[in-house]
């Protein structure tokens, strides 16, 4: 097999492009169904050796990543409609772009935890390929949160930012333990 390179291509150049947008939150997103997608193949090949063991699990990843993939194109559009605004840019705009990121550490959570499973279950020789899924998804999670919290220093409504504030505290802490619990798993293995 080779890598038909011209659509990553075209997206890196996007990135690297003087628009605003695909930017960090697209980027994280898009890590984030990449290292999802990772995990998936632990759960074909573990299906291939097993007779099915992580076909559920495997579902629920599908899910997340096409969920992911929609926060990237979420993203690029919030940003592109906060910038078209300049300074002017309202509240909602900036909940939005609160909001994506915040979506996607949220998503990146739900596949952490599924991570947990598939390093714990998955076929031996395959779960060096889940580690790889779950560092791009921990990243992509972390570097999400900072962008949430990041695009609260603008934004006047305090019981939101209380909100948001309180969720990405939250969501930091149960993917630490998933984290270390999906590496944990692969650790023995």
């Amino acid at each position: 097999m080779t890598l038909d390179t011209r659509a990553l291509d075209r997206f890196l150049d996007d990135v690297a492009s003087a628009r605003v947008a695909p930017a960090g939150g697209t980027g994280a997103a898009v890590a984030a169904a990449l290292g999802t997608a990772l995990c998936e193949m632990v759960c074909v090949h573990t299906a291939d050796a097993s007779g099915g063991a992580l076909a559920d699990v495997r579902d629920d990843l599908r899910t997340e990543r096409d969920h992911l993939r929609d926060l990237a194109a979420a993203d690029a559009a919030v940003v592109d409609d906060l910038f078209a605004g300049g300074d002017t840019a309202d509240d909602a705009g900036r909940k939005r772009a609160t909001g994506v990121p915040l979506t996607t550490a949220e998503a990146s959570l739900t596949v952490l935890e599924l991570a947990d499973d598939v390093t714990a279950r998955g076929t031996p020789t395959a779960v060096a390929d889940a580690v790889t899924g779950v560092l791009l998804v921990d990243a992509a999670l972390r570097a999400s949160l900072r962008t949430a919290r990041h695009n609260l220093d603008r934004i006047a409504d305090p019981a939101f930012v209380a909100r948001v504030e309180e969720r990405t505290a939250e969501i930091e802490a149960r993917a630490d333990d998933a984290r270390d619990r999906a590496m944990g798993n692969a650790e023995g293995r």
